[in-house]
């Protein structure tokens, strides 16, 4: 039946019988309803639609589309048969988890256009087709490029054997491909695929010529169908953007992929590796497919470097560029623009100057400005995908002491990574490390800090003193299981996992120990979890409060634990957004072992909704707020009062335009004395000599309205986007604690890298903010990425 069904397809060439060709296969298989859509993905390798794409394409399923995905390279660079099956077999578990049903498939070879494709349907769902073309692959890093030579060289290419076998390879070449194409994105109401306009290597190869290919043969459909592009490579340096619950389940899908295609899922389920990172991540740019445009368009972008949270920029024509402080002007975009070469040539760009329309050329060892000759050897460069920028001398470009620097590419560190957006992940100001209590009711401040557990989902509470330099203890261990065949979610409702938790401290029983809370969703509602500290360790989570549906993690800014009700014990605020402006202020005030159910203290309208929340907290008395807030590019601050039954809003007040509200880290504590509370503003130093202070220190005295701010000192040798600030007072007395990561070399695949470690500076009393010599209180195994999470929706 299946050889006929293929047969008559290839003698008639009729695309749609593609569609039905679900309806007449033999064996135990329903036909495909389509009446919702037809989303038709088109990727290169077959795990860019699953770290690039989705969840996207699980939005879809989940709608009642039927879903076909397209991979047009099979196996990788240079691989056999048999990987090529592998990786088969590993997307077809992951788009069976997607679906939630058995890895159950039905297997063909299907003619579209007069070429087979092997396709792959799931039997309990016929909604999920895969459709494999089985090209061959080039390299990440340079060489031959097949699919680039069959677009652009007009080159013939074999496919790997369309039957288990090792027969029946197929012959394609540019108009084979386009038709065979065309075929298959007829049916589409819908089409995704990755990202045309940008040049190797940022991206892989045959990212870039699988989306160009797509979109051209898009563009001869003949109608008008959304098209939309992803980002790959860059964005795993980008700041996380996916809800909490679609990452937790899109890890998941991509750990059950990397089961087999590598055997392991440790970096799936963190931020160590560019593929866990890849995960919480979806960038696109939407278009449609009648809009006709040339198969590259140069994007202008900066040059970002996180380490020293500077740009690129030209000095004119004849200069040398600069490092100098980001402020989104012309000299600071630049293009990639493509060379004529060979494709999987790696000097394969110019780097051009948006102001000047120049190119960087490096002659003797210096950069230079010139006018571009893409003949000229000194002005090929090699965009890199995983940060790095080669020069056209194979120098990589980096920063020291604030300025531009070239060196041999082996034992890098940050500071030679590039980002191709200012907003990265280094400046995401939603993240957070490290919280800060007495654990054990002495009067002595510890770090408490979440870091991820690499064979699951769940994650390990440590904390460590901030008395002395000693290991870490571990306070709690959240494990939970992922199996990668299992077809329900690894997280339950009952799960605490790292992706889809926040976190606070705070003494919710009135025992003078600071309690963790973790908080989930729950049930369509927010279920907090208290951890009772009892000294040594962290208790067995109990639920505390389980709120109603109008109250769930998605809608919430922040949560922030402090003494709001005078009561000795800690409630949560909950700060929800509102649906027309603004956020509501609820607390959910604590009973001891429960919390009560919230009660709103404040409707406020006129806070933006990406205010950050912080309390200030005098001793004997109610906790209070101020909310730091980024309004129309101005760092703002705005007191809101708490009188134990609802909370004032007080008025707005703009700090100096100096405090670019993206590059400001704060803190807040009792500097001066026990009954005082002062804000810590941190800074990347702006001065552009080679002295090597990193870290402005501004004060500003919260309880004096009029105050502004006034600079208190400098940290030498730190790098602004490596640091959280905290401000804590125990017996110990009061001091400036530091959260950082270390500046270790990194890997091929590692956006970051170093451990973290701790610094306390402590205070010494009297004028201004003067801090002794920093107390280094040593690195903390693991990785420095693993333990920062996402505190707050927006920033």
């Amino acid at each position: 039946m299946r050889s006929s069904v293929a047969r008559l397809v290839r003698d008639s060439s009729v695309a749609f019988l593609a569609l039905v060709f679900f309806a007449v296969l033999s064996g135990p298989v329903r036909a495909a309803v389509c009446s919702a859509g037809t989303l038709v993905t088109v990727v290169a390798h077959l795990d860019d639609d699953l770290l690039f794409v989705d969840p996207a394409i699980n939005e879809r399923l989940d709608a009642g589309w039927c879903i076909t995905t397209v991979h047009l390279i099979g196996g990788a660079n240079g691989a056999d048969f048999a990987y090529v099956q592998t990786r088969e077999r590993a997307s077809r578990l992951a788009y069976a988890r997607m679906a939630g049903v058995p890895d159950d498939w039905i297997e063909s070879n299907l003619a579209l256009a007069g070429k087979f494709v092997h396709q792959m349907v799931l039997k309990a769902k016929p909604q999920v087709r895969l459709l494999e073309l089985r090209l061959p692959g080039g390299g990440v890093r340079g060489g031959r490029v097949p699919l680039g030579l069959l677009w652009e060289q007009h080159a013939t290419l074999f496919t790997y054997p369309m039957n288990e076998d090792g027969t029946g390879r197929v012959k394609y070449d540019r108009d084979a491909l386009s038709a065979t194409l065309k075929a298959i994105l007829a049916q589409a109401s819908e089409i995704y695929t990755l990202n045309p306009d940008t040049v190797p290597f940022i991206e892989h190869p045959d990212h870039i010529y699988a989306a160009r290919i797509t979109r051209h043969v898009a563009q001869t459909l003949g109608k008008s169908v959304p098209i939309v592009y992803h980002v790959t490579y860059p964005t795993g340096g980008w700041p996380a953007n996916l809800p909490s619950a679609e990452v937790q389940r899109k890890r998941d899908i991509v750990a059950s992929y990397f089961s087999i295609d590598g055997s392991e899922s440790s970096h799936v389920f963190g931020e160590f590796q560019w593929d866990g990172n890849w995960v919480a991540r979806r960038y696109a740019f939407a278009d449609r497919a009648d809009r006709r445009v040339p198969d590259f368009q140069a994007r202008p972008v900066p040059l970002f470097n996180a380490a020293a949270s500077r740009c690129v920029s030209s000095a004119g024509a004849g200069e040398a560029p600069t490092l100098a402080a980001c402020n989104g002007s012309a000299a600071q975009q630049w293009r990639w623009e493509p060379l004529s070469v060979y494709p999987g040539n790696t000097r394969n760009a110019a780097l051009v100057s948006v102001a000047t329309s120049q190119c960087i050329a490096e002659r003797d060892g210096y950069l230079v400005s010139e006018t571009c000759d893409q003949w000229d050897m000194a002005q090929r460069w090699t965009p890199w995908d995983f940060g790095l920028v080669y020069t056209p001398q194979r120098h990589c470009l980096g920063e020291n002491d604030g300025k531009l620097t070239m060196r041999g590419c082996t034992s890098l560190t940050a500071r030679y990574r590039w980002a191709a957006t200012q907003r990265s992940q280094a400046n995401d100001l939603r993240l957070a490390t490290a919280m800060y209590g007495d654990l054990a009711g002495a009067g002595e401040q510890s770090a408490v800090y979440v870091q991820r557990q690499h064979d699951g989902p769940g994650f390990n509470v440590y904390a460590a003193s901030l008395a002395k330099a000693a290991p870490p203890v571990l306070w709690y261990a959240s494990a939970v299981r992922f199996d990668p065949h299992a077809t329900a979610p690894s997280c339950t409702a009952d799960s605490l996992c790292f992706d889809s938790a926040r976190f606070v401290l705070g003494d919710f029983d009135g025992d003078g120990k600071q309690d963790l809370m973790v908080i989930t969703a729950r049930q369509g509602g927010t279920a907090f979890w208290l951890l009772r500290s009892n000294g040594e360790r962290f208790e067995t989570p109990r639920l505390w409060l389980q709120t109603s549906g109008a109250f769930k993690p998605e809608l919430t800014q922040q949560y922030v634990a402090a003494e709001f009700a005078g009561t000795r014990r800690a409630g949560v605020l909950i700060a929800q957004k509102r649906p027309d402006s603004g956020i509501d202020l609820w607390l959910a005030s604590s009973q001891g072992s429960t919390g009560s159910a919230p009660t709103l203290l404040a409707q406020a309208k006129t806070l933006r909704q990406n205010a950050q929340l912080l309390p200030l907290q005098t001793a004997g008395s109610r906790a209070s707020l101020v909310a730091v807030e980024n309004v129309d590019g101005r760092l703002a601050l705005t007191p809101i009062a708490d009188d134990g039954t609802r909370m004032t809003i007080g008025e707005r007040k703009l700090l100096p335009p100096n405090f670019a509200p993206d590059f400001v880290k704060v803190a807040v504590g009792a500097v001066h004395d026990k009954d005082g509370n002062t804000l810590i503003l941190l800074t990347p130093h702006p001065d552009e000599t080679s002295e090597d202070a990193k870290i402005d220190i501004a004060t500003l005295d919260m309880s004096n309205a009029a105050s502004a701010p006034v600079q208190a000192t400098t940290l030498h040798g730190m790098s602004w986007s490596d640091v959280f600030p905290a401000f804590v007072r125990d017996k110990r007395g009061a001091a400036l604690v530091l959260y950082r990561r270390s500046d270790a070399t990194l890997g091929d695949f590692y956006f970051t890298g170093g451990a973290p470690a701790l610094s306390r500076y402590a205070y010494a009393s009297g004028n201004g903010f003067a801090l002794r010599a920093a107390q280094d209180l040593g690195e903390l195994p693991g990785l420095f990425s693993e333990t920062v999470r996402i505190d707050r929706l927006a920033q």
